[in-house]
């Protein structure tokens, strides 16, 4: 999540409501390629309707020569690699209709701007096994005018704004992208795309489920969705787009499925990149000084009061800011790379930067309060096993020569 909103869109669009195509059919399962109004099951027609925010229906007309006996649908979301399967509603005949509902809110919530790709598998009394081509389409809210304007790496769908607008934020928000990248170690990212809202209204139909405080303080303006490439924005805010993309890019940065991003430095990260720090630099001095900072240790994930909420932002920006500002951006690239080969936080610190994660909290509370900063440690994993044997064998020939040279010396010396 973050300080902008993960919204929720749905709508699939971009289907014709008819297709007719013949389907591939083969005898006891095996595949071959017979389309055509002769092949044993026929694709009539295939469509949806959507019922904003709750579902989208799919529907299927077929008809065959014996009747049809089993009908599995497949779909999935995005890049995803793993297919989702079903069993549409219909009575088996020579001529049926087959009707499905993907839910799309609640527990089962799909964001706005998804690609969702499907197809049937279907069988009759025979044995012939048929399956359709892959259909595609653009989940977005029907009851809009959907436009697109794409900067690099970066597509924007909104509805009812002037397309200059987008288009200016959008070119600049997509300028910072490879600087983005650069700091994640990342040379290529897959397309991204940012749905806009208009209002909190329209927002409170398209987000996920939060809590009751949360909507009320409207305390989440976006919300991003790394294993969909997509995030859901209220407003064309350039911040909140930084923002968000930043998470996008971070789960392509630290995609191991063992990796643990603690919440902390996926929020102060995004924060870091904003163009202002929206005063979360006197949040955390305010604070600081009552003593109500929260430990390093306890947020690996958010807080649920909406107070506490606000302060985690402002201090996972303070921290994530101290160690770039302190150690550089070089730095806060291995942290990540560390946190992709699935070590923990502790680890990847410690990787790193040469300390604990304590040693860095340390050091943060320190550099808040006005002190210089400390120059950091080396590493551990700058100095390989190679380097520490040259090591050595560099003090083990200076300890000879200095021996050497003391004989040397001493012989003079009592010569004279």
């Amino acid at each position: 999540m973050t300080r902008s909103v993960r919204l929720r869109t749905i709508a699939l669009l971009g289907m014709a409501t008819c297709i007719v195509f013949g389907l591939a059919a083969a005898a006891g399962g095996d595949a071959a390629a017979s389309p055509g109004p002769r092949a044993p099951i026929r694709l009539l027609s295939s469509g949806h309707e959507v019922s904003f925010p709750d579902k989208v229906e799919l529907t299927l007309v077929l008809e065959a020569n014996e009747v049809i006996t089993d009908v599995k649908l497949f779909y999935r979301l995005a890049r995803q690699e793993v297919n989702i399967f079903g069993y549409p509603d219909f009575t088996p005949g020579k001529r049926v209709t087959a009707t499905f509902e993907v839910k799309t809110g609640g527990a089962q919530y799909i964001p706005s701007g998804v690609d969702i790709e499907y197809y049937y598998r279907i069988r009759d009394a025979s044995g012939n096994i048929a399956e359709t081509e892959r259909f595609r389409l653009e989940y977005l809210d029907p009851r809009y005018d959907w436009q697109r304007y794409q900067a690099g790496g970066l597509i924007v769908l909104w509805h009812d704004r002037p397309r200059s607008q987008v288009a200016r934020v959008a070119d600049h928000v997509a300028l910072r992208l490879e600087e983005i990248k650069r700091l994640m170690g990342l040379s290529e990212a897959m397309p991204m795309k940012a749905v806009i809202v208009n209002s909190q209204r329209e927002a409170r139909r398209n987000f996920p489920r939060v809590s009751g405080a949360a909507s009320r303080d409207h305390l989440y303006a976006g919300f991003a969705f790394g294993d969909l490439d997509v995030f859901v924005l209220a407003g064309l805010d350039p911040d909140g787009m930084t923002h968000e993309m930043v998470h996008l890019l971070m789960d392509e940065a630290v995609d191991s499925p063992l990796a643990r991003i603690p919440s902390w430095l996926n929020e102060g990260l995004a924060m870091h990149f904003e163009s202002s720090s929206h005063g979360n630099e006197g949040a955390v001095a305010r604070a600081a000084y009552r003593g109500a900072l929260l430990p390093l240790r306890s947020m690996g994930s958010q807080p649920g009061r909406p107070s506490d909420v606000r302060l985690f932002y402002a201090q996972a920006w303070s921290v994530v800011d101290f160690m770039v500002r302190a150690y550089g951006r070089e730095r806060m690239a291995a942290l990540l790379e560390a946190l992709d080969d699935g070590g923990g936080i502790e680890g990847a610190v410690s990787t790193a930067y040469g300390m604990s994660l304590d040693e860095l909290e340390r050091r943060w509370l320190s550099y808040i309060a006005g002190d210089p900063v400390e120059p950091p440690p080396s590493p551990p994993s700058t100095i390989g096993p190679p380097a520490v044997i040259a090591g050595a064998v560099l003090v083990a020939a200076a300890a000879v020569i200095v021996r050497w040279l003391r004989h040397v010396t001493g012989a003079r010396a009592s010569a004279e």
